[in-house]
């Protein structure tokens, strides 16, 4: 059974490796590269995680698949998460994984995206306990890193995730993290936080929740029901101010806009030393309304930001047109 603990800041261990608290950024697909890794870093989450990597896609040297493992220092300690259906494939993935720097290799077990479903992996894998335990038995033995899985509470309507999670633990998984609603759900609803909290009394490893967290009530109240941490996602879009208002005991704030215009130019300056000036141009126009989402942005300045060319223009259109609103 896991530690019970209501401070966020307490240090825990996932095997060996050892993170500094119990607040883990979430994986989210096309979102979270090392420019978001760092961010959260910045911001003092104990463990960052990379948006899902195909395990095929490691197999047969996918260009761009291969720089999602391109791994720095600052970013440390990190999960790779990694998505497939192919046990052999998945321990091959993983060995690459452990090779480029990995700290931990998580296994997507609750993508609900019906590209990733009918490749068998994602939330697929949950219908078929058997290859799941294959997959993290084949994964566990292929690296000498911990191997976590992140799942839902089922791949359909029902909750499966306890008998999983036991058969998972004892396949040698290091660490659970639940987003407790179900495939047939995706993203409405409410997160379920009963599951979590039955989960990390049923296991004895740790049990990261993670799905409608968004302040610190709802983190301590999850840590002092004897879930082992937290995991961030959504909510700290366009907000990375949330994780060091989570490890503070803060409810979320408010920030000017020169401090959000300050953090996205930051932002930005990172995303061109990972992908290339054209490219993260292209990739910072989808973070626009998360930023700006307080300041109410009129639809003609979402336009022109979907149309700007690099942080220095979008500034300029945002003050411009923050001072004539």
């Amino acid at each position: 059974m896991t530690h019970i603990t209501s401070h966020i800041r307490e240090p825990f261990n996932i095997r060996a490796v050892r993170l500094s608290n119990r607040l883990v950024q979430a994986p989210l697909a096309g979102i979270s590269g090392r420019a978001f890794r760092l961010q959260a870093r910045r911001y003092g989450v104990g463990l960052t995680v990379t948006e899902m990597v195909s395990s095929y896609g490691v197999r047969y040297h996918n260009a761009r698949t291969l720089e999602m493992l391109e791994l720095v220092e600052r970013e440390h300690p990190v999960a790779v998460q990694l998505f497939g259906s192919d046990p052999e494939v998945m321990a091959q993935a993983a060995r690459a994984a452990e090779s480029a720097g990995a700290d931990i290799i998580d296994v997507n077990m609750g993508c609900p995206v019906r590209k990733v479903i009918k490749t068998g992996a994602g939330a697929a894998l949950m219908r078929d306990e058997g290859l799941a335990v294959r997959i993290v038995a084949a994964m566990v033995d292929a690296v000498g890193i911990p191997v976590t899985i992140k799942m839902r509470s089922g791949p359909g309507r029902l909750v499966t995730a306890f008998s999983l999670a036991m058969l998972l633990q004892d396949a040698g998984a290091a660490a659970i993290c639940i987003h407790p609603r179900t495939g047939a759900q995706m993203w409405k609803g409410k997160a379920d936080h009963t599951v979590s909290v039955k989960l990390a009394a049923a296991l004895d490893i740790p049990v990261i929740a993670s799905g409608d967290i968004n302040g610190s009530v709802d983190a301590r109240r999850l840590l002092e029901s004897g879930c082992t941490a937290i995991m961030i996602g959504r909510p700290a879009l366009g907000d990375p101010w949330l994780f060091s208002d989570l490890l503070a005991g803060e409810e979320p704030g408010c920030r000017s806009l020169d401090e959000v215009l300050a953090e996205v130019g930051l932002f930005y300056g990172d995303i061109v030393d990972e992908m290339g000036e054209e490219r993260a141009e292209r990739h910072l126009r989808k973070f626009y309304g998360w930023y700006l989402r307080r300041f109410r942005p009129t639809t003609q300045l979402r336009a022109a930001l979907l149309h700007s060319h690099g942080f220095k223009e979008a500034e300029r259109l945002i003050r411009q047109a923050m001072m004539q609103g």
